[in-house]
């Protein structure tokens, strides 16, 4: 589960913001809200509400890059440069970016930390947090810092369990943990475990879904591969398919292998006046084809727990579909493992749905820095405001400003 992440320096956010899913006795008692084995409250929900070019897409990077930076970056050349951005103005290009997360594996909340340059990681910190009636504490397991002058990392791991000679495999674009997950380390093949049921369509490049990228056609043919060897979901991407009243009720898929790769055929089955009939997949809507690259990244993490981080998530889709969809991580009977959902919209329709402590405003001042809160951080915000009245009529901010 993850408890809250932070970001400074990131994109277009200058200066410090962290978004949370901890909330305090406070938030209702309703299924948009579950407790943890370590007796924290998290929400299930969080969605990402602002004008175009706010930096909705660039906060909801934070968390798809440090899934990259932990679980992947040994993968990159050892030369290569970390794909991390500043904020460009003000003199913040030549500062590092600041990163952190808590997430919560086995009843244990971890705290990892990281500054960084496009060059180099020049700290990491992995802590154990603990907390009680009493107090909170924190046991650091490792920690790593670059010494310029010397030209060299400074290490202390004592509580890792670290395999000898480890510190001279230690990269500067790699983190500690996809290093040691390498060497078999169970700790970290632990950790990494978990990271990888962080499901996501946001890349460095932004949203997958964007026509104007090259690849967007790619991420339709990989979600069909999926289904194609993940019969279970696809079964479950069928029944939601025959309640949103599309007229499909199935789709088929075959894969011919080729010399250089594979060719796939996928048919969708169309019912209607009793008949049914295959049709090939290119003559589906923009929607229906978004709606089944959506299926695949949702019913993942219902199916397994984790997280789900899905930017645009209503683009060319219906308002009530998204509703229902969002549904689907409130409900414990379709959501049996707590999975969390983070999504950005325009779809202000979901402020109906949601309480203040799960709706995420984000807004750029006159300098250009994106700046974002949660609503409930908002002095005067009741529990039993309309939200989506109060959104639209401009009080919480967060809305287009036309000159």
């Amino acid at each position: 589960m993850i408890h809250s992440f932070f970001c400074k320096n990131f994109y277009s956010f200058r200066d410090g913001v962290q978004l949370s899913f901890v909330v305090n006795e406070k938030a209702p008692n309703d299924y948009g809200y579950f407790k943890t084995p370590s007796g924290s409250r998290l929400s299930k929900v969080e969605a990402v509400i602002g004008p175009n070019a706010s930096g909705k897409t660039n906060l909801l990077k934070v968390l798809p890059f440090l899934k990259w930076l932990i679980i992947d970056s040994f993968n990159i050349n050892p030369s290569a440069s970390l794909p991390v951005q500043p904020f460009m103005f003000y003199g913040s290009a030549e500062k590092p970016v600041e990163l952190s997360v808590e997430f919560e594996l086995n009843s244990v909340i971890y705290s990892y930390e990281f500054n960084l340059v496009s060059t180099r990681i020049l700290s990491e910190d992995l802590k154990i947090r603990s907390k009680t009636k009493e107090k909170i504490t924190t046991k650091k397991i490792f920690s790593r810092n670059w010494i310029a002058k010397n030209n060299q990392y400074s290490f202390e791991g004592k509580n890792f369990d670290l395999p000898k000679g480890f510190e001279n495999l230690l990269r500067s674009n790699a983190s500690v943990i996809s290093v040691l997950m390498r060497l078999n380390h169970k700790k970290s093949q632990e950790i990494a475990r978990y990271w990888q049921n962080v499901e996501t369509n946001v890349i460095e490049a932004g949203w997958i879904g964007d026509q104007l990228m090259p690849n967007a056609s790619a991420h339709l043919i990989e979600t069909f591969s999926f289904f194609s060897e993940n019969e279970t979901l696809k079964k479950e991407a069928e029944k939601l398919l025959t309640r949103f009243d599309l007229g499909l009720e199935a789709f088929d898929i075959k894969k011919e292998k080729k010399d250089n790769g594979f060719l796939m055929n996928v048919r969708a089955l169309h019912v209607g006046s009793g008949e049914k009939q295959y049709l090939p997949i290119q003559y589906e809507s923009s929607g229906t084809k978004q709606l089944f690259v959506l299926l695949k990244t949702i019913l993942q993490v219902l199916s397994r727990g984790g997280v789900a981080i899905l930017d645009e998530f209503d683009v060319n889709l219906h308002p009530d579909m998204i509703l229902f969809l969002f549904e689907l991580f409130i409900q414990p009977e379709t959501n049996p493992h707590s999975a969390q959902i983070l999504f950005s919209t325009h779809n202000h329709l979901v402020l109906s749905k949601l309480d203040k402590y799960q709706i995420i405003l984000t807004e750029k001042n006159e300098k250009g820095v994106s700046e974002s809160w949660r609503l409930d951080e908002m002095i005067g915000v009741r529990a039993d405001d309309n939200y989506y009245s109060k959104y639209i009529a401009g009080a919480y901010g967060a809305v287009p400003k036309f000159k």
